[in-house]
């Protein structure tokens, strides 16, 4: 059983109980009466506005646009755009479990990729794991956006004026987990 629930305020009770002040009253008191006599796990983040997907959809759009002019497909312009950009995090593992944990990773979908960076020369080997971009803040995915502009005016493909590129790019927000807006 799991639930979401925006809220606002919160506390912490001096016998330790804490109490959210909850958008959704009438969904909170359901999943309270639904619940069982069992452990639960309340994880609390910061709430994001859902993500634009007017920037979502012009990146892909560029993509499918500079697949076409570079012979490759839109999807290994996104992975080169998220390498370039993107962020990512360096996984340093025994050789026998780096291919099933790239292979995880990479199920995550196709902005996940991986890449093997470094060998020890005895059993272990660095894992390179990007991170795709619907986990990214509102900077981050304007800079994975200016990339592919670049990237398209550089073989002449028309891309849109300034103004409008920013004005799409401020109403984007992430879709889920991520670093806050501005990193």
């Amino acid at each position: 059983m799991a639930a979401s629930f925006l809220f606002k305020e919160a506390k912490v009770t001096p016998d330790g109980w804490l109490c959210l002040n909850v958008l959704n009253k009438p969904m909170a008191r359901q999943f309270v009466l639904d619940m069982k006599k069992r452990d639960y796990v309340a994880d609390l983040k910061e709430a994001h506005k859902k993500r634009s997907l007017d920037a979502n959809a012009y990146f892909w759009a560029m993509a499918e646009e500079l697949a076409e002019a570079v012979k490759s497909t839109k999807e290994e312009i996104y992975k080169a755009a998220i390498k370039d950009v993107g962020i990512f995090r360096d996984f340093h593992l025994p050789v026998d479990e780096a291919k099933s944990f790239r292979v995880a990773w990479e199920a995550l979908g196709t902005g996940w990729p991986t890449e093997q960076v470094d060998f020890d020369g005895g059993d272990m080997v660095t894992i390179r794991a990007y991170y795709g971009s619907s986990t990214y803040s509102t900077k981050r995915m304007s800079r994975l956006i200016d990339h592919i502009v670049q990237d398209c005016k550089a073989v002449g493909i028309e891309t849109l004026p300034p103004d409008k590129l920013s004005a799409m790019i401020a109403d984007y927000r992430p879709v889920k987990m991520g670093g806050k807006d501005g990193e």
